[in-house]
Formats: C-alpha cells, structure tokens, sequence
C-alpha cells in the first residue's frame, strides 16, 4: 500500500528562507520514511505569495487531479497583508477569506482524504521599519487562527493549533525575516507536526 501525502499552502509551507532547500514539509517526510514502515509519496503544492484563494483554486487543479490519503493545508498569512498604500488595510475582508476557507475544505472534502490545517504562527512586528511599504500583525494573526479553528471545527477537519507555544519562544532565532522561519524553525515545525499526526494516529 502506498500512503501519500500532500500539503497545500504558502512560502512558508514551500520552505522559503530555509538555507537546506527542505521546508518543513521535507523534513517532515524524512521523519515519517525514516520512523515508519511502508511507501510513501509526498507532494507539495505549495507555492510562494499563495493566498486563501490561490490555495483554493490549486487544489482544483493540483489535488483533485491525484489520490491522496492526507492533505496537510498551513496557508493564510498573505491574506494579512496591511498595505501603506492602502492606509493599512487588509488585503482581504474577514468574510472573503471565511468564504474562501469553506470553499477549500469543499474542494478537499471531495479527495475523502484526511485533512489537517495548520494554524498561522506569529509575525516577529519590530522586524517591520518605518519605511516598510507592506507589514503584517499578530493581532490580526490570532483573530485569524480563530476563524480558521471555528470553520475547522464546522467541518470537523483536524486542527493544529501551535500559535501561543511559538509565541514564547524567541523567534529571532528561529525566522529568518518578519515571517518566514530558517532552516531551524522549519526542523520544529516538522517535529511538532509528526508529533501532532502520530498522536492523533493520523499517520
């Protein structure tokens, strides 16, 4: 039996500002290859810049096309842009985003494979000068991982929540600019995730 793996999601997802070329998604696949019997194929999906809506159409052409017995989905942050130009507003209005949100879990209902979303982990804000053109907040990150963790629950869709854990911790170790963690966050965020399958024998 082949069991295969895909993942959905943004630059962070992609593995963006990792200086091994892994992401977390790699790793995370050398784990379960490594700790685990049988064969396994992994596909990321993911693409740098992806928004909710970028994801939601890639999984009509990308997901649906193939077999899949789980699909991991971290996608989110670029819908958190705050623009100068814009007098910081959102990219996204709350209720595009929650639509699109139900449209993806729709689309990926159809596969019948598992699914596992991923909440949105902090921004590191003092990273952001004053002559940032583009910024991002993690106000606006909890009040998200909250709508996603109520849609999650509507559709009874697995939910991995790491927020508040990766809060207290010192990101500046960890991210490699304001968003994106380096070669050593995206080996925890691999670790905390084959943790978060195994003990919930999602694997």
């Amino acid at each position: 039996m082949i069991y295969s793996i895909g993942m959905v999601g943004d630059s962070i997802a992609h593995g963006y500002e990792d200086s091994e070329d892994l992401g977390f998604f790699l790793r995370l696949a050398k784990m379960i290859k490594a700790q685990r019997e049988g064969a396994y194929l992994f596909s990321n999906m993911s693409q740098s810049g992806d928004n909710i809506a970028d994801a939601t159409n890639r999984a009509v052409h990308e997901v649906l096309s193939r077999h899949f017995d789980l699909i991991i989905v971290n996608v989110g942050i670029n819908d958190l842009r705050r623009r100068k130009d814009s007098d910081w507003t959102l990219d996204f209005s709350e209720g595009a985003r929650v639509m699109y949100w139900h449209k993806l879990l729709d689309v990926l209902a159809l596969t019948k494979a598992k699914i596992v979303v991923t909440d949105l982990i902090p921004v590191i804000e003092n990273r952001y000068t004053d002559q940032a053109s583009l910024i991002r907040c993690n106000a606006d990150v909890e009040r998200y991982n909250q709508i996603i963790k109520k849609i999650c629950k509507e559709w009874n869709v697995s939910f991995f929540a790491r927020y508040d854990k990766w809060k207290a911790q010192n990101l500046e170790e960890l991210y490699k600019d304001a968003i994106h963690p380096n070669a050593k966050g995206q080996q925890i965020m691999a670790e905390e995730l084959y943790a978060y399958l195994s003990r919930n024998k999602i694997l």
